[in-house]
């Protein structure tokens, strides 16, 4: 069998089994928890434990955050990568639809490890003190940026399920837009805190001048022109665009029309009795 044949039944399979997939998503998501209980229950987290908790959730919450935001443009990469391929699979992104079924669970898990990481924070460096809170709000700016940044991820975490989806209908898409300054806030909380010369805070710099690019093109232009404009540098030339079929109008068939006008009908004489 072939690679692209190899891909198609691939993708068939994750598109049949979402539960499956689902699950096997929810473990790798618990992985950075599962591993800071085990070295906690191991005394393995060194001298300062406090903040190898409370920095580490952090930081997984900011890569799930960036991850669950990068869905939709690799989508439209592979897509575009598919048709430089010549592959048979791949090519829209309905094919990837698996991909954009993980970005729920990867937004939940984010929140619940932001969550964590403000709940860390208050209880162990602060011991629930708010007139400390309160103190470490005026004094230090990284912490005003990153309870910005978590009471922006509030609101689309509360209401990522289909019910609130259909009770607030238009309204549930310009909510959960919400995502996006609260990346750049927890960007800005985050740089603030690394140290000096650390390149983590470019990388995720550059992922998010991806992001809001690919953004802004899909804005104005829409996705598939975003995906050939913002992609075209795989290939010498633009990316191909799916043919559009071509639809012939079917005309209903029409009498020959001859060249001598067309004769009255004829009619029969009167019958005399």
């Amino acid at each position: 069998m072939s690679a692209a044949g190899r891909l198609s039944r691939g993708l068939q399979r994750l598109d049949r089994h979402p539960r499956a997939l689902l699950g096997l998503a929810c473990l790798l998501l618990a992985g950075p928890a599962l591993q800071l209980a085990w070295r906690g229950l191991s005394g393995r987290l060194g001298v300062n434990a406090a903040e190898v908790l409370v920095h580490r959730c952090g930081e997984t919450a900011l890569d799930l955050l960036f991850a669950a935001l990068m869905v939709t443009p690799l989508r439209l990469l592979l897509v575009a990568l598919a048709w430089c391929c010549g592959a048979s699979a791949g090519r829209r992104a309905a094919d990837w639809a698996w991909l954009h079924r993980l970005r729920r669970p990867i937004g939940i898990a984010c929140a619940l490890y932001a969550a964590a990481h403000v709940g860390l924070y208050a209880s162990l460096d602060l011991g629930l003190d708010l007139a400390a809170f309160l103190g470490d709000l005026r004094d230090k700016p990284y912490i005003g940026a990153g309870a910005a940044a978590f009471g922006l991820l509030l609101p689309p975490a509360l209401t990522s399920s289909d019910a609130w989806m259909r009770r607030l209908k238009r309204r549930w898409r310009q909510l959960h837009w919400c995502v996006h300054p609260a990346a750049l806030l927890a960007l800005l909380h985050f740089a603030w805190l690394a140290k000096p010369g650390s390149p983590a805070p470019f990388a995720y710099a550059g992922a998010a001048g991806v992001l809001f690019g690919q953004r802004l093109l899909g804005w104005y232009c829409g996705s598939q022109a975003a995906a050939r404009s913002f992609f075209s540098f795989l290939s010498p030339g633009d990316v191909p665009c799916p043919p559009t079929p071509r639809v012939t109008p079917v005309l209903p068939d029409l009498p020959a029309a001859s060249s001598s006008p067309a004769a009255p009908p004829r009619r029969s004489p009167p019958s005399t009795s």
